[in-house]
């Protein structure tokens, strides 16, 4: 099973607040590309793929949009507005989630009160994360079986990243550039479609 697990900082959890962010402020709109990029394939989806997006402007709790490829139907579309229009409705049937309370929204769609801290902190297996200074991924032998932690816009504190090291996450590089979410993605996909070849 493939795992990514995004960080959003600037995303509101407000539905309204998170349509209004799209191109100003938050830039909500490169969720969509992380979307597509990790879950659409020509003529289909991964099914073999699990995407947890954790979205941190909120006044209570963080809110976590868990999307399992293993069980998706079909979405209205999957363009960008159609998506960030998806996202709005998953919010609102969260809104008035409590600390740790789920409620499903459709097959293969989840919606958490969590925080990024306490799902990294839960989670049993191995972790990795991005870091243009870690080990060159292509030069790694095995990739499958991990969760790739990323963020968006806003870089990653110093403390989470040694938060993270000290749950045993080994940092890897897609190259000397600095990337979109969405791009790393698309690479991280294309590092394990050739491994599993």
């Amino acid at each position: 099973m493939r795992q990514f697990l995004i960080r959003a900082k600037g995303a509101p959890v407000d539905p309204k607040k998170f349509l209004a962010s799209t191109g100003v402020n938050g830039h909500v709109e490169y969720l969509a590309n992380v979307v597509q990029q990790t879950l659409l394939i020509s003529q289909g989806h991964r099914a073999d793929t699990q995407l947890t997006l954790v979205l941190e402007k909120s006044d209570n709790y963080s809110r976590a949009i868990e999307i399992d490829g293993a069980s998706l139907g079909s979405l209205s579309g999957w363009q960008e507005a159609n998506i960030l229009e998806f996202f709005a409705e998953v919010l609102a049937c969260g809104k008035y989630l409590k600390k740790d309370e789920m409620v499903p929204f459709i097959g293969g769609v989840n919606i958490r009160a969590t925080s990024f801290e306490r799902l990294v902190r839960n989670y049993s297996g191995k972790i990795a994360m991005l870091d243009p200074k870690g080990s060159d991924i292509r030069l790694e032998p095995r990739l499958e079986d991990l969760l790739f932690i990323m963020t968006d816009h806003i870089p990653m504190e110093r403390n989470t990243r040694k938060y993270l090291q000290r749950l045993g996450a080994r940092s890897f590089s897609l190259g000397p550039v600095i990337l979109h979410s969405s791009q790393c993605v698309a690479l991280v996909h294309n590092e394990l479609d050739r491994q599993s070849n």
